[in-house]
């Protein structure tokens, strides 16, 4: 289960198993060689070349019609209409927002989430008080009982894990007929054919959205929930005028619109992602599964490498569920991925 919120919580090792800490391991390895290199989160290392902006806009608030402009980007990208996109700072804090206004909307029978997966979700419906049941990845996911809520990962972090469109299809209606909903997030799908947006509107059926892996933005902070239900008007109310800044409006809305390099990216991660497994398992570890954005290995030795590893100034994603899993991001170059090798075969 992966989220920067584990750092503290479920670390196995005295190092960030997550990324945006890294001075703290700079403090355990004071003579690994610099820069660190964070491969521990599934961000695409390629930001896109978004234009130069006016510093002007650092200064303003951003007017109605600007959020409406990044809606509409959002909406012609993942193929659904812009009344049903809802845009906000970033997806955790929509994920974290949903639980308490969908509670206002509806008796909560069940919650249940596939794992293992992102723990966002599952620290966000805690929170709200509410009790989560584990589904693992890949079974059968039963029947819901009335007022049920299930939370799906597509691809899912970290394993990779797909549902096809018919299967989400029938699992929203399964939903919607007993009350119910399916929460699916597309945090790494911007890289697939197919979205699930494409079965909207639907009563059964809400889908998050995120920006910054994809295009390499994380710190722009902007994310996205598409549906017709109820609670996206509600959400919209409860966050106010400006729940994306003025910045995250333009160059999000200009990213979203970019096909071109969408396509050319898709691309170039699935031979970056070919030539990283290709290293990784010629050391001896085994390919699980991934993404274009991430790749997870398996090794008996995985807390042993990873060590090895952050000397060598790289930081890689390890797991309290399973300590033999390790998650690489993508090499953002040729030297990084030759860093990798050396550091494996050392």
């Amino acid at each position: 289960m992966t989220g920067q919120h584990e750092d503290h919580e479920h670390s196995m090792t005295p190092w960030p198993m997550h990324g945006g800490q890294l001075s703290r391991l700079a403090q355990l390895f004071p003579d690994a060689p610099r820069p660190w290199i964070d491969l521990s989160t599934g961000i695409n290392p390629h930001a896109y070349p978004y234009t130069p902006f006016d510093a002007a806009l650092l200064s303003r608030l951003p007017d109605p019609t600007e959020e409406q402009a990044l809606r509409e980007a959002a909406a012609c990208a993942y193929g659904v209409s812009a009344r049903y996109v809802l845009s906000g700072p970033g997806s955790q804090a929509l994920i974290g927002l949903l639980p308490v206004m969908l509670q206002h909307l509806m008796t909560l029978s069940r919650l249940r989430i596939l794992t293992p997966t992102y723990s966002g979700h599952e620290a966000a419906w805690r929170a709200a008080g509410v009790n989560v049941e584990s589904l693992p990845h890949g079974a059968c996911i039963p029947i819901p009982s009335r007022n049920t809520v299930t939370i799906i990962c597509t691809p899912n972090n970290p394993t990779g894990h797909v549902l096809s469109l018919g299967e989400i299809e029938s699992l929203a209606e399964s939903h919607a007929r007993m009350g119910g909903l399916v929460i699916v997030d597309e945090a790494y799908a911007d890289f697939q054919m197919q979205g699930a947006a494409r079965l909207l509107p639907h009563p059964g059926l809400i889908i998050c959205r995120s920006l910054g892996k994809a295009y390499g933005l994380a710190g722009l902070r902007v994310g996205f929930l598409l549906g017709s239900h109820p609670v996206l008007h509600d959400m919209r109310a409860a966050l106010g005028p400006w729940s994306v800044g003025t910045l995250g409006c333009h160059i999000g809305r200009e990213a979203l619109l970019d096909v071109m390099w969408r396509d050319r990216m898709a691309l170039r991660l699935e031979a970056d992602s070919h030539d990283l497994r290709r290293v990784v398992v010629a050391a001896g570890l085994d390919f699980v599964g991934g993404t274009t954005l991430f790749s997870l290995f398996r090794s008996p030795r995985a807390v042993a490498i990873a060590g090895k590893l952050a000397q060598a100034g790289l930081l890689v994603r390890q797991f309290d569920w399973d300590d033999a899993l390790l998650r690489f991001g993508m090499p953002r170059d040729e030297a990084t991925l030759a860093r990798i090798d050396m550091a494996l075969r050392t």
